[in-house]
């Protein structure tokens, strides 16, 4: 694997609940010298996750979706250039998460809210030349449960819903020339092989996100889920973690921080039990040549992680 091609994600900075502090995070320069760092690293792509939080106030130093890039830069065109002069020559993809729209029982907030700010981060993915816009096809199943207690019974209106949400995100996608991509979030509605029927009902453009750690928590052996379905994967994360979900933790409503646990879900990459390396030949192996992510979301200490992630690669390379 070619290592000089493989993007980290900017979820190496957990803007929530970690360092650094909100003064430093929201500013401009502290970004710009990470995207020095992530550089000088040996990263020379970078994928954004969309955060539409950042719109609704504070300063727009945090580059987590159009209104914030364009406040500072203008617009995609002033940032990509801003992102060259640090070291960084492309956005490799945009990264979606529902969660933040999971808010009380009404589904039409939830689904119209979605599919309003997702398309606005897929037009945003176009214009930064991103390779793939991956979603998360579902808000936290423990999210959901709080506000929708008969939620097993209604898993069948959830999932038309929702393959109504990204029926119209796949033909904005295919216009676009942005490969839409499914996250296998565990602790979705759709986590584990449960993806696979989303997909089959979704046009072929459509792919897979194959997230090494989501599959381990899953119990899903990654290497075989490659092999079968190596010709719908969109893109890969190389995710970390040592976690075995035996309470149910995926079912609460915050689970990659479960409350009973002196832990969280992720590592950083290299550092817990999946074998990232030998995932990494195995895709050689298969001749896939898409986009590849490292995602560093243990955070604790994200410049340390992110050398940890340049560690990983180096294995890669011997």
């Amino acid at each position: 694997m070619h290592t000089d091609s493989i993007s980290i994600s900017l979820d190496l900075i957990n803007r929530h609940h970690q360092e650094p502090n909100r003064n430093r995070y929201e500013s401009r320069y502290f970004w710009e010298e990470l995207y020095t760092l992530i550089a000088t690293a040996g990263f020379t792509g970078i994928e954004i996750p969309y955060e539409p939080v950042w719109q609704f106030g504070g300063r727009s130093g945090v580059p987590m979706n159009r209104y914030c890039v364009n406040t500072k830069y203008g617009d995609a065109a002033g940032y990509r250039a801003l992102l060259q002069t640090r070291g960084i020559a492309r956005v490799t993809g945009i990264t979606f998460d529902p969660n933040l729209f999971m808010r009380n029982d009404n589904l039409g907030f939830f689904f119209g809210a979605t599919g309003h700010f997702a398309g606005e981060a897929l037009a945003h993915a176009a214009d930064l030349g991103a390779d793939y816009f991956a979603i998360s096809p579902s808000a936290y199943y423990g999210r959901i449960a709080q506000y929708h207690p008969d939620l097993d019974s209604q898993i069948e209106m959830f999932t038309q819903r929702t393959l109504d949400l990204l029926g119209n995100l796949a033909s904005k996608a295919a216009e676009l020339g942005v490969t839409l991509v499914l996250r296998n979030d565990y602790w979705g509605l759709f986590g584990g092989e449960k993806i696979l029927p989303l997909l089959d009902a979704l046009p072929d453009t459509v792919k897979l996100d194959l997230d090494t750690a989501h599959l381990h928590v899953a119990g899903i052996d990654a290497a075989g889920f490659a092999r079968a379905h190596i010709g719908r994967i969109g893109c890969v994360h190389l995710t970390d973690t040592d976690f075995v979900d035996t309470a149910q933790i995926w079912k609460t409503p915050n689970p990659e921080f479960p409350a009973n646990r002196a832990t969280q879900v992720f590592r950083d990459p290299g550092t817990g039990s999946v074998d990232l390396t030998g995932i990494a030949a195995l895709l050689d192996q298969l001749n896939y040549h898409g986009p590849v992510t490292c995602s560093a979301r243990q955070t604790r200490d994200p410049f340390r992680a992110l050398l940890r992630s340049r560690a990983l690669l180096n294995q890669f390379q011997k």
